[in-house]
């Protein structure tokens, strides 16, 4: 079983906001996207053997409502599909059609955070840029959220055909839409979700047809820079409308409002060869082969004279038993290949190596590339116990199967930046757990279950190894793997909730605000929420206790927000357990005269 602090009591760990908190509003928000897609592909299908028979719950009534009006222009939209998703997620709750006046009405909503979408795919829809279409409403049990509207405007389509050399048409090529500002540089805009995304494809004439495009200027192109770290059988050199390579000599498309611009034809030249990469992953140490390696390479990038891996892609082939890789269909360009960190998409424990390594650098230019060897180093490890602090809510005590440990490897300094270090581990029954595959630096370390709903209220009140230590990290050194180390977990049920004001203006439509809960010299959050389309938000599962509730500003287009607005407003609030605790922020916009 689990141990208990004090009684040796059986719990579920699990947190997400603690990593998802501290730094910059970007960093933070990179973090948020990160860490969902880790988890999705990490613990989904993660299996343990049960510690409690769990019964189903029962679940909160269905009280709540939601209202509004659709309009196109003026005048109202009568019978277009209103929607109701869970964020995050495609899953449809409700929907209805709106009325001869445009009006609708959503009951039997529970209390949540919900996305709300009017689906008119002929038509543009303001886009948030996390979660696309519609708005994101925070419903309270038994409330009636009046006033989500949304004003839809005539979509433009633009069309045209794709041609070879020799005038033959190319099928199932994909047709990239570049949004450009006055100066034909790429533009900052909310780009709306596709209805169709097969839309942007060729059919067998050549012929596309893409519609719902917001009024615009746009570049169009057909092909593949070459510079994507994938695997094809040759690809067509990237070729824009105007019939030319080069983005800067593109003609430019003016979209206006419910238009159709027709014979935006392209023709492009042959196509291109790509190649075949091959090497061998070995033992830093020992120099031998290992077989069984999971690796993955990534297209290279430089910004301010630092070289990054920009993405990366796995073939889901280890290498052999000589410890040999192959990747065929590699285009022209600037890659690093490196090891992947086996249990970091792995359910089960495996018997791969735990290794790392450094990316390695490689160029493809006119011919296939031999013989690279990629030098991995045994990966440490990071054992310990998950531990209750006085958890005794029998639902907090319910997850451990559902639950893991997470470990996150900060980059490292080299002259190739490459991906984040994570691995997972689960939860045996008696609370024990094991990192593998982690390489010398800064970890930092959380818990978390299948979903925020099942997190929800679980949290680290302090990790201790040898002493407790700071912002949830450990230092490992080279060559030394840490064991004994405790993550002590407590239960809270406090609410924050809270409005947003805005005075003196309006903040720009691409702007999105995020509140975290932290403890005072804390920097990671015990909980999280976004701000929704009516400024309110809500943060739940909080202990006991005294807390900074810290309010960040995000925005695309960061030129958009006023110079002297503080893009992060911080509050003292006092929580308990089974209560309410209420902050107002308010954000001035109003004109400030001088520099």
């Amino acid at each position: 079983m689990l141990r208990g602090a004090q009684d040796g009591a059986m719990m579920t760990p699990t947190i997400g906001p603690a990593f998802l908190s501290g730094g910059s509003p970007m960093a933070s928000l990179k973090r948020l996207l990160w860490f969902s897609l880790l988890l999705a592909t990490v613990v989904v299908g993660h299996s343990l053997k049960p510690v409690y028979g769990q019964t189903a719950e029962a679940k909160p009534k269905a009280t709540s409502s939601i209202t509004g009006r659709v309009m196109i222009g003026e005048k109202p939209a009568p019978g277009v599909l209103v929607a109701v998703n869970l964020t995050n997620t495609q899953t449809v709750v409700a929907q209805v059609t709106s009325d001869a006046e445009g009006k609708y009405r959503i009951s039997g909503l529970s209390a949540g955070q919900l996305n709300v979408s009017a689906v008119a795919p002929t038509y543009v829809l303001p886009a948030n840029p996390m979660y696309g279409q519609g708005r994101v409403v925070n419903l309270s049990a038994d409330e009636t959220v009046e006033g989500i509207d949304f004003k839809l405007t005539r979509g433009g389509v633009i069309t045209g055909r794709i041609v070879d050399a020799d005038g033959k048409p190319l099928i199932e090529e994909r047709i990239t839409l570049t949004p450009v500002d006055d100066k034909g540089e790429p533009a900052r805009v909310l780009a709306s979700r596709p209805a169709n995304f097969g839309m942007y494809s060729t059919d067998d004439r050549g012929i596309y047809r893409i519609y719902g495009l917001a009024a615009a200027r746009y570049k169009v192109s057909v092909g593949d820079d070459g510079r994507s770290a994938t695997l094809r059988g040759g690809y067509y050199p990237k070729t824009y409308y105007g019939n030319t390579a080069e983005a800067a000599k593109a003609s430019i498309v003016d979209l206006t409002e419910g238009a159709e611009v027709k014979n935006i034809d392209i023709t492009v030249g042959g196509r291109s060869r790509t190649y075949t990469v091959t090497g061998r992953i070995i033992d830093a140490d020992t120099n031998q082969p290992l077989p069984g390696v999971d690796f993955s390479f990534g297209a290279l990038q430089t910004n301010q004279n630092q070289t990054y891996v920009s993405g990366s892609y796995s073939p889901n082939t280890p290498t052999n038993s000589k410890g040999e890789f192959r990747l065929e269909g590699v285009a022209p360009g600037r890659y690093a290949i490196m090891t992947n960190s086996n249990s970091m998409f792995n359910q089960t424990p495996n018997q791969r190596p735990k290794v790392y390594s450094d990316p390695l650098s490689f160029e493809v230019t006119d011919g296939d590339i031999a013989d690279l060897e990629v030098k991995a180093q045994r990966g440490l490890s990071i054992s310990g116990v998950v531990v209750t602090d006085g958890i005794t809510d029998k639902k907090a005590l319910a997850m451990l199967s559902r639950s893991v440990v997470a470990g996150f490897g900060e980059p490292t300094q080299n002259s190739i930046q490459g991906l984040m270090n994570a691995t997972t581990s689960p939860i045996a029954a008696d609370g024990t757990f094991q990192l593998d595959g982690l390489r010398p630096g800064k970890v930092q370390i959380n818990i978390s279950g299948f979903t925020s709903a099942e997190s929800r209220g679980i949290t680290i009140s302090r990790i201790v190894h040898e002493r407790a230590l700071q912002n949830r990290r450990i230092d490992l050194a080279p060559g030394q793997s840490i064991s004994g180390v405790r993550v002590y977990l407590t239960y809270g049920s406090g609410v924050v909730r809270g409005q947003v004001k805005v005075e003196g203006g309006a903040l720009p439509a691409d702007a999105m605000m995020f509140v975290s809960v932290q403890r005072q010299n804390d920097p990671n959050g015990v909980s999280s929420a976004q701000v929704d389309s009516r400024g309110r938000f809500i943060a739940q599962g909080i202990p006991t206790g005294t807390y900074e509730v810290v309010l960040q500003i995000i925005s695309f287009g960061s030129n958009n927000l006023p110079r002297t607005l503080p893009r992060t407003q911080r509050q003292t609030v006092n929580v308990a357990d089974d209560s309410e605790s209420e902050v107002l922020f308010t954000l001035d916009l109003t004109p400030k005269e001088g520099p």
